[in-house]
């Protein structure tokens, strides 16, 4: 896995060292793990357009995880159809983020739906961010810019004036009328875990209708935190959350927003909302967590290296692994 700096907002130079990266790694190894989504113009998938050219044998072993590709439109949707195509003949297998996406993205990409798994992701909280105790707040936290929606959100502040909202995201930067109870702004990545760590409940308010699953990172910290989280019925979600036993799925109206908040802040459900936090962490420790997602990974590659047929008979989302959380310090993306 070539590694890479992330740095805020756009950085040509670092995408240009890691394509290149990537390109250096296959002539040294004999498999890459590449990522589907890093960049704004996704290097990787173009350092693999270009080893698409090279004969079979000079190629390593190529499996790409992440989230799936959104279709653009237009002309840029013939662009994408032409390098997929050709990115796809050096790709051994793609390691996708939730059961939707393995559906649908052979579908629209014309893919061999063999070369395609789910593979569960993971909470991305770091050591230090996972220890100490973690106090309920008095706010509602929504954050995250990916593939969200947060009008309807806005409206259901609206109908609830008594209740203290925090939004971390730069998609209401300059919205005409924010509700009074509503505190909005694009925030560092520590001030972003800190507002997570106090918030009461996390509403994750992602956008329906698209062909890509987005949020795992935001509602998954939450579930590690044991915050109660409420989530639109979104492309892959229910691969995570388990509407009533880990979580609450809405269908992204403001009414249905404000149905699940009240329902979480009432004191008189406090024993249900424990449960359903209890069983969300108890799916962090055995399966969406940091050791879980790098074992399948290296099982893929394995199966891979052996000459085996992955198959969507390869079950990507078992073994279950239990450890301590605390244990572990991924890098947030």
């Amino acid at each position: 896995m070539p590694p890479w700096t992330y740095t805020t907002g756009y950085d040509l130079r670092g995408e240009i060292a890691l394509l290149w990266g990537v390109l250096r790694a296959a002539t040294k190894y004999e498999g890459l793990l590449l990522f589907t989504g890093r960049g704004r113009f996704k290097p990787e998938v173009l350092a693999v357009f270009l080893l698409s050219f090279l004969p079979r044998r000079w190629r390593p072993t190529i499996v790409f995880c992440g989230e799936a590709w959104e279709p653009n439109s237009e002309w840029r949707a013939v662009i994408d159809r032409i390098i997929v195509r050709f990115v796809d003949r050096a790709i051994s297998c793609y390691a996708l983020l939730s059961e939707d996406e393995t559906r649908l993205f052979p579908l629209i990409w014309g893919i061999d739906p063999a070369k395609v798994c789910f593979v569960p992701y993971m909470y991305s909280l770091t050591k230090e961010e996972m220890q100490g105790y973690v106090e309920p707040g008095a706010y509602v936290f929504a954050g995250g810019n990916s593939f969200r929606d947060y009008e309807p959100l806005v409206e259901a502040a609206r109908m609830m004036p008594e209740q203290h909202f925090v939004f971390a995201t730069r998609k209401l930067k300059g919205h005409p009328n924010l509700p009074r109870n509503v505190q909005a702004g694009q925030v560092p990545t520590d001030e972003y875990v800190r507002l997570l760590r106090g918030a009461r409940v996390v509403v994750v308010p992602l956008r329906m209708g698209t062909y890509r699953a987005s949020g795992q990172q935001t509602y998954l910290n939450a579930m590690a935190l044991k915050k109660p989280v409420i989530v639109s019925d979104a492309l892959g979600v229910r691969s995570y959350v388990r509407h009533g036993e880990n979580g609450l799925v809405v269908c992204a109206t403001p009414e249905s927003y404000v149905e699940a908040l009240r329902w979480t802040l009432d004191p008189r459900n406090a024993s249900d909302v424990d449960r359903m936090i209890e069983s969300a962490y108890q799916d962090i420790v055995q399966r969406f967590n940091p050791e879980h997602h790098a074992r399948t990974l290296i099982s893929i590659m394995q199966t891979l290296f052996e000459g085996s047929t992955l198959g969507r008979q390869m079950s990507c989302s078992s073994g279950e692994v239990r450890h301590d959380p605390h244990g572990y310090s991924p890098t947030p993306e």
